[in-house]
């Protein structure tokens, strides 16, 4: 339970006597470090959707898949910006799914968690349906959705582990995860810049409008692109819930905040942009494996591409591990406010949420169902719907920013970690959200998908309004606010 907010606002800053008193009650350990909350974030974000995903979108829109990797950054920067205004304010596991429905009403609130369950139960789909694919690299004939299977009941049960242990086991797949980013972008620097590795003839940017043009496919191409793109940048706001296990959340979610978001779009940006200038992009057309892959094939160096395989599929165990940890910690902070059975927010023996971790896993195991039903379409369907998911949850945490500004500003209520150009930021979020799910809602490849998403938010609706709203009038989650700043809250 979370005591009324005091006139300084919503809550309070917790101290280091709070984080000891969360295990001695049963609350979640408060024991992730600094370096583990950045790496975790960044391991969440960097997986198949990059390494593997990016070779589908490049096919639709060429090298005019630059834009979208752009414009979809900034938005992910402004979304995480806007976040950690609230985050570092208020760091609850919750996240934003609590501040929605401080700031945005009980039912937007238990929506936005439940459809931030559902992106991270998505993506894990598409991540194990993706990692079936990758091992047939070496083995055409593997079935796809064994690998997939073996590697959720593996993460199943690191995920039951102490938070810090896993925490440990996240951090090094992440730093694994960047240090390949790293190798691949200098040696595709090299090979643009020296022509070493290409007959000593340096590439230049040419590539980039070669083969077609920028544009080869239009802007059609371009929009066809985007529900990949957001799925790529997608869960980086899992750093916000992070900062409900983490051990010092005043100084440690404001340093994260600001560099995670940065060094996320440089690695895909420069990535992308290397890969696109190293090589054609029509080598593309005629694989189906990673254009990471491709470029340590061109270079030539014995077992590289393998090995960089080899890390694609890591990178992937990586996102899957992350995934069951958020979609665990939402049904566990949806619970302790009462909106989801009071069984998800009991805790084993590591303080971990264990029955909240089994029910995300089974509901991911379904994915293994689908890819075995449909091996190649399997992916860019929940991909698809997850970018649904997540553009919801984007779009919440800028207008719930807005709300939470206007509300400090009238009570002249200082900040840790203020958003320059307020409000003018957010709305362009909002803007650049909107655009988005328009690109993905009429795109012929993500259209059919995007029923998937909307399905489940009318689903969680109807859940809303005949089990949740008579018992959120007793228990008063978020109240009529009595004056500008003081909200009613379990």
């Amino acid at each position: 339970m979370i005591n009324k907010a005091n006139k300084e606002g919503y809550g309070h800053m917790m101290d280091k006597n709070d984080y000891k008193a969360d295990t001695e009650n049963g609350k979640l350990n408060r024991s992730l470090s600094t370096r583990q909350i950045q790496m975790l974030a960044i391991g969440g974000v960097i997986g198949v959707g990059l390494f593997y995903g990016s070779a589908t979108a490049v096919k639709l829109a060429g090298p005019g898949v630059l834009i979208s990797f752009i414009l979809c950054g900034i938005l992910a920067i402004i979304v995480m910006r806007s976040l950690g205004e609230m985050t570092v304010e208020n760091p609850v596991a919750g996240s934003f799914s609590h501040y929605a429905g401080e700031y945005l009403g009980s039912r937007i609130g238990f929506l936005t968690a439940g459809m931030w369950w559902f992106y991270w139960v998505a993506t894990v789909m598409s991540e194990l349906a993706a990692i079936g694919k990758l091992i047939q690299y070496w083995y055409p004939a593997f079935p796809v959705w064994l690998p997939g299977l073996i590697a959720l009941v593996l993460f199943t049960l690191s995920n039951l582990l102490a938070v810090r242990i896993f925490g440990e086991i996240e951090y090094w797949f992440a730093v694994l995860k960047v240090f390949a980013i790293a190798v691949f972008m200098v040696f595709g620097f090299l090979i643009i810049m020296t022509g070493v590795f290409n007959g000593g003839n340096p590439v230049g940017l040419t590539n980039l409008w070669v083969n077609g043009g920028f544009l080869p496919h239009g802007w059609l191409g371009v929009l066809a692109t985007i529900s990949l793109v957001v799925q790529v940048y997608s869960g980086i706001e899992t750093l916000a819930v992070e900062a409900g296990e983490s051990n010092n959340p005043a100084s440690t979610m404001k340093k994260a905040f600001r560099s995670v978001s940065y060094r996320v779009f440089l690695f895909y940006v420069g990535s992308i942009l290397i890969m696109l200038s190293a090589f054609p992009w029509t080598y593309v057309l005629e694989s189906n494996v990673s254009p990471y892959v491709l470029l340590f094939a061109k270079i030539g160096i014995p077992f590289a591409a393998g090995l960089v395989n080899l890390i694609i599929i890591l990178s992937a165990f990586s996102s899957c591990n992350t995934g069951i940890y958020g979609g665990s910690r939402m049904l566990y902070g949806m619970a302790e406010k009462g909106l989801y059975d009071q069984k998800f927010t009991r805790l084993n023996r590591n303080s971990v949420p264990h029955v909240a971790v089994w029910a995300t896993a089974i509901m991911i195991s379904f994915g293994v169902l689908i890819t075995y039903l449909a091996p190649d379409n399997v992916y860019i369907w929940i991909t698809s719907a997850s970018a649904f998911a997540s553009l919801w949850t984007w779009g919440t945490i800028l207008v719930s920013e807005l709300v939470f500004r206007h509300k400090a500003n009238k009570a002249n209520r200082p900040l840790q970690y203020r958003i320059p150009f307020w409000p003018v930021l957010p709305i362009i979020g909002l803007v650049m959200v909107l655009i988005a799910f328009i690109a993905i809602a009429t795109s012929p490849l993500t259209k059919i998908s995007v029923f998937g998403g909307i399905s489940w938010l009318v689903l969680l609706i109807i859940y809303y309004e005949v089990k949740v709203k008579r018992r959120m009038k007793g228990m008063n989650w978020i109240a009529e606010e009595k004056d500008s700043s003081q909200v009613d809250i379990l």
